[in-house]
């Protein structure tokens, strides 16, 4: 409150709304003209509403708040200095700003309302002790007598609602506690550390208390509480009721979740989350996890002569998504999740990347479980995601790291609520006591589709969810996926050829018999794979040198035309299968004579290659002058002279017949003079 230029008791804008009149009403009033108002307000300007153009019913209540008006703005001068000195490093205190304040004994801070309170008081405190201590201030701002003033300052701390003692002689003792210990001496500890209401107050009864909360029973609050009443009177505690168990494990789940949920639900519950920025771009990070699936189908087995059937089964599927938007890029579905089942999903996963592109494109990142991966990190799976560039694996049993949880969430079923064989359709009960209906689920069952129709409805699936509306755009998650590849640089980086695509994915052939051996055979490259024979080309280039050799075939079961094959040493080639020549002239199509002629050059090639084999070795005798055939015709020849004739050929003499010396330059074989006959 303050007198105007005119010298009119006026009250500020802030005294009178909005704790005495409304803005609606003051607005009004306002236009109406009701009430007198000095001054506009706005970019720092003061606005006064005059006192006596109010009504009485307004007076009347600003006079239980404040007293008499025109004997309280005696004491404004009080309430000014507070506003103008307000204590900002008691507020820092109670605060606690850059953790250098007061915190309560649970190590949270003080709630906003007692910091504020407290702030206020001490802020009142240091204008008390102003004006008591400086009596020219006093003088100046009140000019009243010391007694006086402490009239005032009990009316002051009543209308301001300061949380102080308005009697002088506990408000005095308050100030002089706040001189000696600081900003703490106004912290009421019986609102935040004082346990003295509690039932449960040491540390022996409270472990007691919250041990028997978190065992894994999961008892309830009043078998808890019973068998902590019984422990209480054999050890001199206060009983406690369920009503206080229940508070006490509501309060303090946080300490007790592990026991009774475990880690995981720990982790996913309490512990904080790292928000990360979904892939700028296709292919840079995906993800990989097992889902069982949410549909049933029927089975049926024979055993000893009797026919079972199950019309509750649920096939297992694998799926490999694509972080950039949650596109599905492969699958496998199986009985149940194995190693061949997870290469299996990713090697889908190219087969629809070649699809979609016309070229097969490795991701950059993979994230997967960790479930059949072994520590060391090298054994088949480990070894097998590696090759595909950055192999990361998400926590056991945690979530939150996983994109892939929100596709098999919403999206998924949201689909399959469209199928009669729905596990989860006709929910009863929500979250987790939620359950299917058994009657509507055992009223259909016997329409369930057989678990051979299953891989037919998973790819329907699969392919619903590739061409349903990406949130936001006018594509389809397909649409979007493959406008990000095209425009992305990174996306294209790893382009694989066919080699290193069957490198990366391809599964081995596994032969029947482990004793036998896939060989490298004039007529080509031949073996059997899931009761289907296949024949394969080989190269001009490994005949005659490796004809018989045994070798590894790799595939891609997505793809028989080409094959892998490799002794992992030397030989390694990819090769189409054999197009069979047609023997009759009138079968003969385009193409055919090309591909005849080029074989029959292949062939002659061979050929001169075996006998430019001969043609050295000959050539190479005749500079020696070496007569080999003349070594035959002898018969049976002495060892030491048929050991000398091979020395000569080989062009050594005596002094080189010791392999630890080092070679020098080959002499040339002496000449033979005399007949070897004549030596025998």
């Amino acid at each position: 409150m303050k007198y105007n230029e005119l010298n009119n008791l006026c009250l500020e804008y802030h005294e009178l709304v909005p704790g005495l009149m409304s803005v609606e009403n003051y607005n009004k009033s306002r236009q109406r003209g009701t009430i007198t108002v000095y001054g506009y307000g706005g970019l720092g300007r003061e606005v006064l509403i005059d006192y006596e153009s109010l009504s009485d019913e307004r007076k009347k209540k600003i006079i239980e708040k404040y007293g008499n008006p025109y004997e309280y703005i005696v004491k404004q001068p009080l309430t000014d200095w507070v506003t103008i000195n307000w204590n900002q490093k008691a507020f820092d205190f109670y605060n606690n700003t850059n953790g250098k304040g007061y915190t309560l004994p649970s190590g949270l801070n003080l709630p906003e309302a007692y910091r504020d309170k407290y702030t206020k008081a001490v802020s009142y405190m240091d204008g008390i002790i102003h004006y008591t201590t400086d009596k020219m201030a006093l003088k100046r701002d009140f000019n009243i007598t010391m007694a006086a003033f402490w009239s005032i300052v009990a009316d002051v701390i009543k209308a301001e609602k300061v949380g102080l003692p308005p009697n002088e002689t506990r408000l005095k003792e308050k100030i002089k506690a706040y001189k000696a210990q600081g900003f703490p001496v106004l912290i009421e500890q019986y609102r935040f550390g004082n346990d003295n209401s509690k039932k449960v107050k040491d540390q022996q009864a409270e472990d007691t208390l919250m041990h028997l909360i978190a065992l894994d029973n999961k008892h309830d609050d009043v078998v808890i509480s019973q068998a902590y009443n019984m422990w209480a009177l054999e050890n001199g505690r206060k009983t406690i009721t369920p009503q206080a168990v229940g508070y006490r494990r509501r309060e303090n789940y946080h300490e007790v979740i592990i026991a009774r949920e475990g880690k995981a639900a720990a982790y996913n519950k309490y512990n904080k989350q790292i928000k990360q920025a979904r892939p700028t771009a296709p292919l840079i990070y995906v993800n990989s996890d097992d889902n069982v699936l949410d549909l049933y189908f029927t089975e049926t087995t024979y055993k000893d002569g009797r026919k079972n059937v199950n019309r509750y089964y649920r096939p297992v599927m694998y799926v490999v998504v694509d972080n950039y938007n949650d596109y599905p890029l492969g699958y496998a579905i199986g009985e149940t999740v194995t190693i061949e089942l997870i290469k299996q999903a990713y090697r889908n996963a190219m087969a629809h990347i070649v699809e979609l592109t016309g070229d097969a494109y490795l991701w950059h990142q993979i994230k997967s479980d960790k479930w059949s991966i072994d520590p060391a990190l090298k054994g088949d799976l480990a070894t097998f995601l590696k090759m595909g560039g950055e192999s990361t694996f998400f926590t056991a049993s945690v979530a939150q790291s996983k994109y892939i949880e929100r596709v098999f969430s919403h999206p998924l079923h949201k689909i399959l609520k469209m199928y009669p064989n729905y596990s989860g359709a006709n929910i009863t009960a929500r979250g987790a006591n939620a359950r299917p209906n058994a009657e509507a689920l055992q009223k259909r069952s016997a329409n369930f589709p057989d678990k051979k129709h299953a891989p037919a409805v998973i790819e329907m699936t699969i392919n619903q969810m590739r061409h349903a509306q990406m949130p936001g755009t006018d594509l389809t998650r397909q649409e979007y996926w493959l406008k990000g590849f095209h425009e992305s640089e990174i996306s294209q980086k790893k382009r694989l050829s066919v080699e290193r695509k069957i490198e990366i994915l391809g599964a081995k052939h596994q032969l029947r018999d482990p004793r036998e051996s896939l060989r490298l055979q004039p007529a080509g490259l031949n073996f059997q794979l899931n009761n289907i024979k296949y024949s394969f080309d080989i190269p001009a280039k490994y005949f005659p040198e490796c004809v018989n050799k045994k070798v590894d075939v790799y595939y891609d079961p997505a793809d028989m035309s080409q094959v892998l094959v490799t002794d992992h040493s030397g030989i390694r080639f990819v090769t189409g299968q054999y197009v069979l020549q047609p023997s009759a002239v009138a079968d003969m199509q385009e193409g055919d004579g090309h591909r005849l002629h080029e074989r029959k050059e292949e062939k002659k090639a061979i050929t001169q290659k075996m006998v430019d084999y001969v043609t050295s070795r000959d050539e190479r005798l005749q500079r020696a002058e070496i007569d080999a055939q003349s070594i035959l015709q002898a018969g049976v020849l002495v060892k030491a002279i048929n050991h000398k004739a091979q020395k000569q050929i080989g062009g050594y003499e005596e002094q080189y017949d010791d392999v630890q010396i080092e070679h020098k330059a080959r002499p040339k074989a002496p000449k033979i003079t005399q007949s070897i006959y004549d030596e025998m």
